[in-house]
C-alpha cells in the first residue's frame, strides 16, 4: 500500500517496480505516476485495463468478454496462460449459474449522489454486470458508463429493485436512510419494501471481481421475500 489514492512517481520509483498495472488511464496522468512512455524508458512494463483505457481506444460498450480478454492478456504477459484460461472457465461457469437463478426485473444501479443520483448507464461495468445477471437496466438509455439523472425520473421509472453500491465514502446504510427519508422516494414500492441488493464497490468496476458482483446481484434478487417483483 503506497498511497490512499495514486502514489507520486517518486514514491513508486522507490518501490522499484518491474511492472505497473492500472485500472484507469488517469493513473498515468499528472496526478498519478507520470507518462507511460517514461516508465517504458526505464524498462518498466505498463498495462491499463481495457475498460479504463483512453476513450479513443476503449470499447464502446463493455461486455464480460472484455474482462476475460484482460485476464487472458495478463496471463500471457506473465507466462501463465493455462492459469488464465482456468480462471476464465471458472468465472464463466459461475456467471452462468448465477444468471440461472435471477429473475428479469427492472433494476436501478445507484452508485452515489443525493442531489443528482449517479446510476449505471448503457455501456460500463454496471450495465455489464446487470446484463450478465440477466436483469434489465432501468437507465440503459443514458450514455456512458455512469450517468446523472434526477429523482423525479427515478420515480417515473419506478425500478423494481435498487442496487446500492457500498463504499467506505458512501456506505449502503447511508443510502437506505436517505431513500427512507425522501418525501417522494419513500413511497416507491422498492423503497417501502426495501427491495435492495447491496454490492461492494470493489466488485463494480471492470476486473477480476466482477463475477462476485454478478453473483451478488443474482442471488440478492433471488432472495427477495414473497411479494417482491418477479
Amino acid at each position: 500500500m503506497l498511497a490512499k489514492e495514486y502514489p507520486t512517481k517518486e514514491k513508486l520509483l522507490e518501490a522499484e517496480p518491474d511492472f505497473v498495472y492500472a485500472s484507469y488511464n488517469s493513473a498515468f496522468g499528472d496526478e498519478g505516476v507520470g507518462d507511460r512512455a517514461d516508465w517504458q524508458k526505464l524498462g518498466v512494463g505498463t498495462y491499463i485495463s481495457p475498460a479504463g483505457c483512453p476513450a479513443q481506444t476503449r470499447q464502446a460498450k463493455l461486455a464480460i468478454g472484455d474482462v476475460f480478454t484482460e485476464i487472458r492478456e495478463l496471463a500471457a504477459i506473465f507466462g501463465v496462460s493455462d492459469r488464465g484460461e482456468k480462471l476464465i472457465a471458472d468465472h464463466e461457469g459461475r456467471i452462468a449459474t448465477a444468471a440461472g437463478t435471477a429473475r428479469n426485473v427492472k433494476v436501478m444501479w445507484w452508485d452515489g449522489g443525493s442531489d443528482a443520483p449517479s446510476v449505471g448507464a448503457c455501456c460500463g461495468a454496471p450495465n455489464m454486470i446487470m446484463s450478465a445477471a440477466g436483469v434489465t437496466n432501468a437507465f440503459a438509455d443514458l450514455t456512458g458508463s455512469w450517468g446523472d439523472t434526477s429523482w423525479e425520473t427515478v420515480t417515473d421509472r419506478n425500478p423494481e429493485v435498487i442496487v446500492l453500491v457500498d463504499a467506505s465514502w458512501d456506505p449502503a446504510a447511508q443510502k437506505k436512510t436517505f431513500l427512507a427519508g425522501h418525501r417522494t422516494l419513500k413511497d416507491l414500492p422498492a423503497v417501502k419494501q426495501q427491495w435492495y441488493v447491496v454490492i461492494p464497490f470493489s466488485s463494480t468496476t471492470a476486473g477480476v471481481r466482477n463475477v462476485l458482483g454478478v453473483e451478488a446481484l443474482a442471488q440478492g434478487i433471488a432472495a427477495l421475500p414473497s411479494g417482491a417483483p418477479s
